[in-house]
């Protein structure tokens, strides 16, 4: 007999009873929070044309091919179809197609999984599922629209991880290049040095300094730029900062667009405590062009980034030959629950997608217990009954296992008397119930 190799393929994750709620539950948080605020859900094919992928920076050695295992000889229907390795390039698509029926601003969101060729290891994975949020406009899209995404992030986090501490991290790439600009990078080598500052805080001053000389900035320059990225304290002192320095065109309109978002957030009501202005951040992809945002879980910084997005000025001129200046944000929900897994900030529920477990005691209760099951389940609460014959300890420990709230007992004696044995598992108080009342009876309490 041939012997299978069952387990999971590399990268590609499941989840299990006790880890599933947890996850149905971050994912319900985040789209009841996104639809808070005025996006609306779309569903976007799991399969593109590889051109179309290729054609928006898709890496051809992270994107995986659909085909079948057998193709037959002159068939090409499924040829030239790939797996979409994020919502960015689907959305573009879908804006492309029904461009004339969206209404501009357009604001969409997207859940769902997205798969990506890399090397698998801890907590990064080959299918995983991203949260997304965009506002897209035509030709001009409000600055005012960028203070909107940190303030989703800040209350989907607040909801997320009500124990522990955050922040949002935010500056503005124009305020960099143009601060570039006065050190003599010439734009050809703007986007390296770009990447650089994006590493300062994954590599050491030492590192950080060599690959910069090695773009030909001087020692000097190097020092005005560790001495720029540096500069903190609250939003007004550093904007005031920002503002006393000389710039050219590129860095005053990043300062603005800057001063905007913060002074919105304000007015927004927003917790100062929650967002920073932050020079080190880039951001490393190339489409950002304005402001960019990194959420930092307070006290497990090398966790990296647990939220990231930033505004972009073209979406999709490459299918529609229109600007489309946008603004998002995007959680990697598998990683982050992996990640936060593995350092212990969060844990598995011991939760039943069961609310009421009917036990029969003896066999002759079996079709009573079956038919109470039924009438709780019109009343609207999610009901099963134990039907295997085992003896009453096994079945309440089978009751434990799966995390139940309630038991419901039924026996002979209770038969006679017209009664149920109700059980609240959590506290280990049980109560007598007339059979009549049980469709009154507070399972939710």
């Amino acid at each position: 007999m041939k012997k299978f190799n069952t387990a999971t393929p590399s990268g590609f994750p499941e989840f299990s009873p006790s880890e599933e709620p947890l996850r149905q539950k971050w994912l319900h948080i985040i789209a009841e929070t996104f639809e808070k605020y005025g996006f609306q859900s779309i569903t976007t094919p799991l399969v593109e044309r590889e051109e179309n992928l290729l054609g928006k920076g898709g890496n051809p050695k992270e994107i995986y091919a659909l085909k079948r295992v057998q193709d037959e000889v002159g068939d090409r229907s499924h040829s030239g179809n790939t797996l979409r390795f994020d919502h960015t390039v689907p959305l573009a698509l879908y804006v492309a197609r029904h461009q004339n029926e969206i209404n501009f601003p357009f604001k969409r969101y997207a859940i769902g999984p997205v798969f990506r060729g890399e090397r698998a290891q801890k907590g990064r994975f080959r299918q995983f599922d991203q949260c997304d949020i965009d506002i897209i406009g035509i030709e001009k899209l409000s600055v005012l629209n960028d203070a909107i995404m940190p303030a989703i992030i800040i209350e989907i986090f607040e909801k997320l991880l009500p124990k522990n501490d955050f922040v949002v991290r935010i500056n503005n790439r124009k305020v960099l290049l143009g601060f570039f600009d006065q050190l003599g990078v010439s734009v050809d080598k703007a986007k390296l040095v770009l990447d650089i500052v994006d590493d300062l805080e994954k590599l050491s001053r030492e590192k950080i300094t060599e690959n910069l000389k090695e773009l030909g900035l001087s020692t000097e320059n190097i020092e005005k730029l560790f001495t720029f990225t540096s500069i903190t304290g609250d939003t007004k002192k550093v904007l005031s900062a920002l503002s006393d320095m000389e710039g050219n065109a590129i860095f005053k309109e990043g300062v603005s667009e800057l001063t905007q978002v913060m002074t919105t957030l304000d007015s927004m009501g927003v917790d100062p405590k929650r967002f920073t202005l932050d020079l080190k951040i880039a951001r490393g992809l190339d489409y950002y062009t304005g402001t960019v945002y990194e959420t930092t879980l307070i006290g497990y910084e090398g966790l990296g980034s647990i939220c990231s997005g930033g505004r972009y000025e073209d979406l999709a001129s490459i299918f529609t030959h229109k600007k489309m200046p946008g603004v998002g944000i995007s959680i990697g929900i598998t990683r982050l629950l992996s990640q936060l897994s593995s350092l212990g900030v969060i844990a598995e529920e011991n939760f039943s997608v069961i609310e009421v477990l009917f036990i029969p005691a003896d066999e002759c209760a079996t079709q009573k217990c079956l038919l109470l099951a039924a009438s709780l389940r019109k009343k609207g609460l999610r009901v099963d009954t134990y039907l295997e014959t085992k003896k009453l300890g096994k079945k309440f420990d089978y009751a434990d296992k799966i995390g139940v709230r309630y038991v419901c007992v039924i026996g002979e004696n209770e038969l006679s008397d017209d009664n149920i044995q109700v059980k609240n598992m959590k506290t280990g108080q049980a109560e007598m119930v007339a059979m009549s009342g049980i469709t009154e009876f507070d399972f939710k309490a």
